[in-house]
């Protein structure tokens, strides 16, 4: 009797082990195909400057949206998975001495990068900068204008803002 109850103890972490490895096979699958990435331009067809303010403001950016990870009406990527994500923001505007062209990259609120250009005078310049983050899923990742600091787009899509998910982790 004891070891027939043994026995159904057994049968029963085995098909627990069974299940978890079946769970574990499913999220690998469900992560080995997921596709994020965006790439986005401050206007699509419309020229309009941007700055200088007197506080920092989020840029609200459009473009591709692969995953839907990117939300178009805040600017704002949050991070659908836990992993690896490249960011890269490229700004241009005419710019002095007094108003730079000058992005942050925020993450969670929090900055992690500046990209920063300006020229003595009122001539255009870019500046740009990139970074590879370590994301929780649910983080925010953001891009906003600097303080006094102006960019400028068009159509052309001067300035951009894009990422994408290296891999899971």
């Amino acid at each position: 009797m004891f070891i027939s109850a043994q026995l159904v103890e057994l049968k029963g972490l085995s098909a627990q082990l069974n299940l978890t490895d079946k769970k574990v096979e499913d999220l690998e699958k469900s992560h080995k195909d997921l596709k994020v990435a965006f790439s986005a331009a401050l206007v699509q067809s419309h020229e309009q400057k941007f700055g200088p303010v007197s506080t920092r403001i989020p840029l609200v950016y459009v473009f591709t949206n692969v995953g839907n990870a990117h939300d178009p009406n805040t600017g704002n990527f949050r991070a659908p998975v836990r992993g690896v994500y490249q960011f890269m923001m490229h700004n241009l505007a005419s710019a002095s001495a007094l108003h730079p062209v000058s992005t942050l990259l925020i993450k969670n609120g929090q900055q992690v990068l500046m990209s920063y250009s300006f020229q003595v005078g009122p001539h255009f310049v870019t500046s740009s900068n990139g970074a590879s983050l370590q994301l929780e899923a649910g983080d925010v990742v953001s891009v906003e204008l600097w303080e006094n600091s102006t960019v400028f787009d068009n159509m052309n899509h001067h300035n951009t803002f894009s990422g994408h998910l290296l891999f899971t982790l």
